[in-house]
């Protein structure tokens, strides 16, 4: 004869019935009585059972039928809980000590490492890159001007140069009189892209193309406005700092030192598709219209040259210093708004027109 055990069943709509169960390895068979004093047997699989809560006084086994509707058994035999747990050692919701304490411990290994991804993602997202920035403050003038001769160096054997430009656009850069605090000197080189970039300590690069499609002196003096204040403000700078940390702190990650040793090296590679953020962007393009403003050149340069360039990328996916230029529309904004704040220039400079039509000669 098997043996019995009882229990309270509850059924998937909440009615309840004492029962008398049997209990096998594979089913538990529930028999009761329902509202019409008729026995009753309903039948689940243990495999189906969805877990085993065990209080002092009632503990409850829970229990998902084929229609995906979960019912109950509240248990107070104790011998029918042991029985449970000998006959259902492997089951999840029983499992032996071992077992349970493995789950729980893997559980919790689980938890700790999804909290330590997000502190590292966290780290890697905001602190590291703040931390650049703050290597980027605190590295020396002296210093940024020479590894900018390097990165410059690197960087020009890709191209050729117009000497001739390159001469003239020096000549046009000291015609401006932008206070910079850096030893400015511009390099004109040859190519399709419509492009132009600053590195780190005063190099400043202009690709042929950009020139080509230029109508006034003043959208040139809007144009190295813009780059000067790139390399016055640093930001170039602070975006190697910002890639060089996080190089750094992926290589103490993983442990792969030639990370750090290759960032200066890749950025100078990548100056000329460098991208800025939205702030610094406008941040530049505020510096460059003070430094128009305070020279006496027309303020009116900087929105004829967003207006090419925005002119130029054709509504089309822009390439080089269009992309990495984003937004013309909320920065002609912004310029135009600031330009409301400075004084009006009547004024002309002879020198910049005769240099600015020397280019074209």
């Amino acid at each position: 004869m098997s043996t019995t055990f009882s229990a309270i069943y509850y059924d998937a709509a909440g009615r309840s019935y004492p029962a008398t169960i049997f209990l096998s390895a594979v089913t538990i068979t529930i028999r009761y009585l329902n509202e019409n004093n008729q026995e009753k047997d309903v039948y689940w699989l243990t495999k189906d059972i969805t877990g085993f809560l065990q209080q002092t006084i009632q503990s409850e086994l829970q229990y998902k039928n084929n229609r995906g509707e979960t019912e109950r058994l509240c248990i107070r035999d104790e011998q029918f809980i042991q029985a449970l747990k000998k006959t259902l050692s492997h089951h999840r919701a029983f499992g032996n000590t071992h077992t349970r304490v493995l789950g729980s411990v893997w559980m919790k290994l689980g938890i700790i490492a999804l909290i330590l991804l997000a502190i590292l993602v966290g780290l890697y997202l905001w602190l590291v890159p703040w931390l650049g920035e703050r290597m980027a403050k605190g590295f020396a003038k002296e210093q940024e001007v020479s590894m900018g001769e390097q990165m410059y160096q690197s960087v020009i054997q890709q191209y050729k140069v117009d000497a001739r430009k390159t001469a003239i656009l020096n000549d046009f850069y000291k015609q401006l009189h932008y206070e910079t605090g850096y030893p400015v000197q511009i390099t004109v080189v040859e190519s399709n892209d419509m492009n132009a970039f600053a590195i780190p300590g005063g190099h400043i690069v202009v690709y042929s193309s950009i020139l080509d499609n230029m109508k006034t002196p003043e959208e040139l003096a809007a144009l190295l406005g813009h780059e000067a204040s790139h390399v016055a403000l640093r930001h170039s700078l602070r975006n190697i700092f910002r890639d060089l940390a996080r190089s750094m702190f992926i290589a103490l990650i993983v442990g792969n030192e030639s990370g750090v040793t290759s960032v200066v090296v890749n950025n100078a590679n990548q100056l000329k598709q460098l991208e800025y953020s939205r702030a610094l962007e406008t941040e530049a393009d505020n510096n460059g219209l003070q430094l128009m403003s305070k020279n006496n050149i027309n303020v009116q340069g900087m929105v004829r040259l967003m207006n090419m360039l925005q002119k130029e990328s054709g509504g089309s996916e822009p390439a080089s210093f269009l992309s990495t230029h984003p937004v013309f529309k909320d920065r002609i904004q912004n310029i135009e708004e600031k330009m409301k704040q400075l004084p009006a220039v009547t004024t002309s400079n002879d020198n910049l027109k005769k240099l600015f039509h020397d280019i074209y000669e």
